[in-house]
């Protein structure tokens, strides 16, 4: 009877760290790109998906963004839309 070697499994490619999966958070805000939107009441974040553009009430509220969790397409619509017109 012949034994199989012991073959480790592969280490994947671990995703960055957010707080939490669906909401949005401090640790997320850009900086840069929040400083060209228009509203002072929103920030532009950044998560594996892109930015988007949320009100500074979502933060850290331990609730759900819908901003954070909205199709691609609608968040790039809605930061371009946001961004100052120079």
């Amino acid at each position: 009877m012949a034994y199989k070697k012991y073959v480790p499994p592969s280490k994947k490619k671990e995703d960055p760290k957010f707080p939490s999966r669906y909401g949005s958070h401090v640790s997320m805000i850009d900086e840069e790109m929040t400083a060209k939107i228009q509203d002072s009441s929103m920030v532009v974040c950044k998560d594996l998906e892109g930015f988007y553009v949320t009100s500074r009430k979502k933060l850290d509220n331990k609730l759900a963004d819908p901003q954070r969790y909205s199709p691609k397409e609608y968040r790039e619509k809605k930061l371009k839309e946001h961004l100052k017109e120079d």
